[in-house]
């Protein structure tokens, strides 16, 4: 029987075969967590393999643990088809299969038209620079080559589809807020901390930070002892037993398990230095609830989906809006109790790269600070809300009316109200409506990590459209400095606007009828940002006081 999928996973392979047939060049499936992306791909193997049943597939990725996991995927769904090993540390290499995994290390030196196309998953480790070991053999292979993977970009590098990248174009059918919203995944929800870690005398080294360095001055026992106290006593008033805490290194996930032993929580560290059977012991335990944490470093990023985990703690910064989501992407599992993931950020990564459902890309080397997403802080029961949330989901607490303090790093984890974007640009036009045919003046932003949203002044309409337009527009000028008078044609008016500086930030609403579209709030200029920050931190310290009341910390 074929394979049954949902929705959106057949449009997704309907706009994959569409790309295929219409373009040159290579293709990257976007597959957020929790999509299916091991159906994804099966599906796209029965349908090659019987449209065409003599093409040969690859099957690529970096670890032997993908290479297990992604074989064992494919003969769980379509056992009838044939599949080979190719892992040097599997002890299997199996070449002559309609279907083969392998791990890129070890099948490194086969080159050669061997495969009609290669699917690559975990695509973005693939260096959008021709270098590295995929580059290399990607190249021998001249064939067509798919991507898969939940972070179309590279730290440094940005998209995939940048220039000098691998790949030409981007199939990205569902989000991680679609999915949430069709009931695919929890969602995740973030409380301010009140431990902060200082990174301050951090640097970076190729655009993250140095790990010798996190390790040496973030695994201080005073922080973790404050950091570990947080957890404990976190966990308990938000009844949380699943819980993942990713640490700056290997000796600091060590360090982290014993305090938290110490102040009576079952925990336990991991890494790769331990043996198979003492990783899979220590997972079971977790799973089965006799250990409450698990700290590590980067062991748990991926390939790691127990469902149930229900809290975690970042404890290391990351400049890579890929791993971060790697992190946070652990929580997003549909848990048996119908409950969500409660995130703790002691690394400041939320204020880094946004909210989990829209992160920022990371940015080309020269290329300014990413966007943040306006926030604040419910006063009663520290959750971290939309700016425009006029009532706190969890305890009922009212807003003020006049409430405009934002909290401008990004709380709003899960992504469900508004963000903020920082601008590069824009361009002014006038243009005709296609629904009046009536002219307008449009301002279309260029910005980093979403579409290019528009801004419209229909200042020759009539009524309280017109009114609207012309007032706005007349505040935007006196703001900028625009001199004019009313005998001035538009075209010139326009022209002086955009020869003005942009604003900072645009702040975005996700539009009710259409979520793909972003409707814009308002503009933030340069003394607004400054004013709200100012404010955004004495509400901090404010909420620190309130924090240690209601945690007792």
């Amino acid at each position: 029987m074929p394979l049954e999928l949902r929705g959106y996973q057949k449009k997704t392979l309907n706009s994959l075969f569409d790309w295929l047939e219409n373009n040159q060049g290579n293709p990257c499936v976007v597959s957020p967590t929790g999509s299916g992306k091991s159906v994804l791909i099966a599906g796209f193997i029965e349908e090659t393999l019987a449209l065409w049943p003599d093409t040969r597939i690859l099957v690529l990725t970096h670890q032997k643990e993908l290479v297990m996991q992604d074989a064992k995927a494919l003969n769980r769904l379509l056992p009838s088809v044939p599949i080979g090993i190719y892992s040097a540390a599997l002890k299997s290499k199996e070449l002559d299969m309609p279907v083969t995994f392998a791990s890129i290390q070890s099948i490194y030196k086969k080159r050669g038209p061997h495969w009609n196309v290669i699917l690559v998953d975990e695509a973005h480790l693939i260096n959008n620079e021709d270098t590295g070991m995929y580059r290399s053999f990607l190249s021998s292979c001249h064939s067509r080559v798919i991507g898969w993977t939940a972070t179309p970009y590279r730290l440094g590098q940005g998209y995939l589809t940048d220039e000098n990248g691998l790949f030409s174009g981007l199939i990205s059918e569902v989000s991680i807020l679609d999915l949430q919203n069709m009931g695919y995944l929890s969602k995740i929800r973030s409380k301010g901390t009140f431990s902060k870690m200082d990174l301050s005398e951090l640097h970076l080294r190729g655009g993250e930070f140095v790990e010798s360095e996190m390790q040496k001055k973030l695994d201080t026992y005073e922080t973790n002892e404050a950091i570990a106290d947080e957890i404990v006593k976190s966990a308990a008033f938000y009844d949380r037993h699943h819980i993942l805490v990713f640490c700056a290194g290997v000796e600091h996930a060590r360090h982290m398990a014993e305090i938290l032993r110490e102040k009576g929580m079952a925990a336990e560290d991991i890494n790769g230095e331990m043996s198979q059977e003492n990783r899979d012991e220590i997972l079971y335990r977790f799973t089965q609830g006799t250990i409450t944490a698990l700290t590590n470093t980067l062991l748990l990023t991926t390939g790691f989906d127990y469902p149930d985990i229900d809290m975690i703690a970042m404890l290391r910064p990351t400049m890579s809006p890929g791993l971060y989501l790697q992190e946070a992407g652990r929580g997003l599992r549909l848990k048996s109790n119908g409950g969500d993931c409660l995130l703790l950020d002691f690394a400041g990564n939320v204020e880094r790269h946004g909210p989990v459902a829209y992160v920022q890309p990371p940015k080309k080397k020269g290329e300014g600070k990413a966007g943040v997403a306006p926030c604040k802080e419910c006063p009663e029961c520290l959750e971290i809300v939309p700016a425009s949330t006029r009532e706190c989901p969890v305890c009922g607490h009212v807003f003020p009316k006049n409430d405009m303090t934002w909290v401008l790093f990004g709380g709003d984890v899960n992504g469900d109200g508004l963000s903020a974007y920082r601008v590069i640009g824009w361009t002014w036009q006038i243009v005709e409506s296609r629904t009046s045919h009536k002219e307008q003046i449009r301002c279309t932003y260029s910005i980093i990590g979403s579409s290019r949203p528009s801004k419209y002044y229909l200042v020759w309409h009539e009524g309280w459209a017109g009114q609207k337009g012309r007032t706005e527009l007349t505040a935007l000028m006196r703001r900028l400095g625009v001199v004019w008078s009313p005998d001035d044609d538009w075209n010139d008016i326009v022209g002086k606007i955009a020869d003005k500086k942009a604003p900072e930030y645009i702040v975005t609403r996700r539009n009710g009828k259409n979520p793909k579209y972003e409707d814009i709030v308002t503009e933030l200029y340069e003394d607004d940002v400054e004013r709200l920050e100012k404010e955004a931190e004495e509400a901090r310290e404010k909420a620190d006081e309130h924090r240690k009341r209601i945690l007792g910390l």
